[in-house]
């Protein structure tokens, strides 16, 4: 098409003038970045940027593409994106014959105003009388900025595999053991080699054998601050708790979840006793660092090993389904035995692998502590009385002698005065007569309160968890 001037362009008569404006640099974009998939890097999102070094424009234009490319071929992109905006800040209108049909959207012209040529891109056009014309400037040199070959990150090399940390737990039996497990085992790697093995030796150690595989790691942290005594059999609104972790994530649970056994951990005392506590809020405060609130402590029968309080710094292992039980049954308690953890891709005779020494107590065979002991006068006699229970999904529920865990039912109710014990009282039901006759000898008259200490007895490792109590008869 023939040069267009701008002071004696040939038109019409009544064709108006070319109109040029140019946008203010506050109304364009600075800085460019594009989001794309970088077939260089494992075709991860990557994303690039082109940046204008002056002008006093402030904006940022983004966009997020689903394309497949390189490094250099973005940011040739961006860089041509970026120029082009700036390039088209000048606009011209002008006016065409009829006789202009062959000129489209998208067709270039040069205006020539006799200084200098400007080239122009169609962008508009409207037919009436005269064809009006909208355009924007390009540069068309933008276009032809020459393409740099891609960049190629060096090899990573893959992390060192070195030695997990494994944590031994013993707890109350949990629900669903059957015959209940001592212990178990917690294990946590970072990185994550993949499936681990536990390999055990049930004699000196000069041979193992696969015992069990772990699929994944169990979320494990510690305390941050000192966790006081809380309530147990309700929930604790007060108290709250930050932890730290190695690695994982936490969420928050309905509290129907969490009554139906959902974000169960374990904190350990320093004399080795795990509490089982349960929490329904997790709030992310840190970099892997939670804070928890709204607890249920002391659950399935560990509220005897509460701390109070319990230092920060305490061991924090969630009760997942990738802990391993290691010992069940009564034949292994007290009976040593050589556990050797270590990722299934090497032999357990790996310098990783983590050599675990146990020697189970009898915990998970211990009687709960019963509940609900009260104190009665009958014709001056003191009748004591309780409640057996037995280990729920969540928390502990009540029930009769059949779903005790013992055979046969039987308790041994100290009465203590200060930290001595002046009776012991021993029975097969779940309650028992103080006589008066008794009383007057141990204490000279009757008593008003009574310090307490009940114990339910196991046919196979005697005395359970003690429940202790002031009554008031």
């Amino acid at each position: 098409m023939a040069a267009l001037t701008e002071d004696d362009l040939v038109l019409p008569a009544d064709a108006a003038p070319v109109r040029l404006t140019r946008a203010q640099e506050t109304e364009l974009p600075r800085e460019i970045s594009i989001g794309y998939t970088d077939s260089e890097t494992d075709y991860r999102r990557a994303a690039v940027a082109s940046r204008r070094l002056v002008g006093g424009a402030a904006r940022a234009s983004h966009a997020d593409l689903a394309v497949v490319t390189n490094d250099a071929a973005m940011e040739r992109r961006a860089d041509i994106w970026l120029q082009d905006l700036w390039a088209g800040r000048e606009r011209a209108e002008f006016a065409l014959p009829p006789s202009a049909m062959a000129l489209t959207v998208g067709d270039v012209v040069t205006l020539d105003d006799g200084a200098r040529e400007r080239t122009f891109e169609v962008r508009e056009i409207v037919d009436t009388e005269q064809r009006r014309i909208g355009a924007r400037a390009i540069d068309t040199g933008v276009f032809t900025l020459p393409a740099e070959p891609p960049r190629r990150p060096p090899p990573v090399a893959p992390p060192a595999l070195g030695p997990a940390q494994v944590t031994v737990l013993e707890l109350p039996a949990l629900p669903a053991d059957d015959p209940p497990t001592l212990a178990h085992l917690a294990v946590f790697a970072d990185p994550w080699p993949g499936a681990m093995t536990i390999w055990r030796s049930l004699d000196d150690g000069a041979s193992y054998q696969p015992f069990a595989t772990v699929a994944g790691p169990v979320v494990m942290g510690e305390t941050l601050d000192d966790l006081a005594a809380g309530p147990t059999s309700r929930w604790d609104k007060v108290a709250t708790a930050r932890v730290q972790l190695y690695g994982g994530a936490l969420a928050s649970a309905s509290d129907s979840r969490v009554l139906s056994g959902a974000n169960a951990a374990a904190v350990q005392r320093p004399d080795g006793a795990w509490e089982i506590l349960q929490f329904a809020n997790a709030v992310l405060i840190g970099e892997r660092t939670y804070q928890l609130s709204r607890l249920l402590r002391g659950e399935l029968g560990s509220e005897d090993a509460i701390g109070a309080p319990l230092a920060a710094g305490a061991p924090f292992v969630v009760l997942n389904q990738n802990i391993v039980p290691v010992a069940r049954g009564f034949d292994t308690v007290g009976r040593r035995i050589r556990f050797r953890v270590v990722a299934s891709s090497r032999d357990h005779g790996d310098p990783s692998a983590v050599e675990i020494v146990l020697r189970s107590g009898a915990l998970a065979f211990q009687p709960l502590a019963p509940v609900h002991l009260k104190a009665a006068r009958e014709a001056g006699n003191v009748r004591f009385s309780w409640r057996p229970r037995r280990r729920g999904l969540a928390g502990v529920t009540f029930a009769a002698r059949a779903g005790s865990g013992e055979a046969n039912e039987a308790y041994e109710l100290e009465i203590l005065s200060g930290a001595s014990v002046v009776r012991t009282l021993p029975t097969t039901t779940a309650s028992t007569l103080y006589a008066a006759s008794d009383e007057t000898l141990d204490f000279g008259s009757a008593q008003s309160t009574f310090d307490v200490r009940l114990y339910q007895i196991s046919a196979a490792v005697g005395r359970g968890i003690p429940a202790t109590a002031t009554l008031i008869p």
